[in-house]
């Protein structure tokens, strides 16, 4: 049964994924395990794929189903991502700005342990800090976290572990690749800079 495309978006984005991949469109369709024709047919709108063929080509772009699909303008997938396409929505500090910065920077350092340990904590902590202010706000259920464990000087003295395990994380030497930091981590950067600036200001 075809996938039910929203009209014009998934060519568009078929071929802007191949462009940006960099590769031709015979490549790409001996990649895809399709003809050549079938594949132009398909990024020209002339024939509708099914939807074998959009979690196919979803896994080979490294996006998801619902971008291909138009059902969503972020092409990130959680496993495995250690690149992601800028959106427009990148250069706003939301949420899923934070989410996708997070997702492509644990990528990156997946394969150290020492590191992983210390993403645990830190975004763990983060996560529960924000549902703890949830609930103060009766916006999230209290059962989220129990009544015992609602206690702030408790909450303090987690906040207070973060900076003593930066200070301790061992400086290693190498040279990652030179690579363009996503939007997504640029505005988190900007961000930062700028609630430090605000909050010193406001100490003065």
């Amino acid at each position: 049964m075809p996938a039910k495309l929203q009209e014009g978006v998934f060519q568009t984005r078929l071929v802007e994924l191949r462009k940006n991949k960099k590769i031709s469109q015979k490549q790409a369709a001996k990649d895809l395990g399709i003809s050549q024709a079938l594949l132009s047919h398909y990024e020209n709108g002339v024939r509708e794929c099914g939807l074998s063929f959009v979690v196919r080509a979803a896994n080979y772009y490294g996006v998801t189903c619902d971008y291909l699909l138009g059902n969503s303008n972020s092409t990130i997938q959680v496993e495995n991502q250690s690149q992601i396409m800028d959106i427009p929505e990148d250069g706003e500090m939301t949420p899923d700005t934070i989410v996708r910065a997070a997702i492509v920077a644990t990528s990156h350092m997946a394969s150290d342990p020492e590191l992983m340990k210390f993403i645990i904590q830190a975004y763990g902590l983060a996560t529960y800090f924000s549902i703890y202010c949830g609930i103060k706000r009766g916006i999230i259920p209290r059962e989220w976290i129990p009544p015992e464990d609602r206690n702030f000087n408790r909450i303090t003295f987690l906040a207070n572990t973060i900076s003593p395990a930066i200070a301790s994380m061992e400086s290693l030497p190498g040279k990652p690749k030179k690579e363009k930091a996503p939007l997504a981590v640029t505005t988190i950067d900007s961000w930062v800079n700028d609630f430090l600036n605000i909050t010193i200001a406001n100490l003065m």
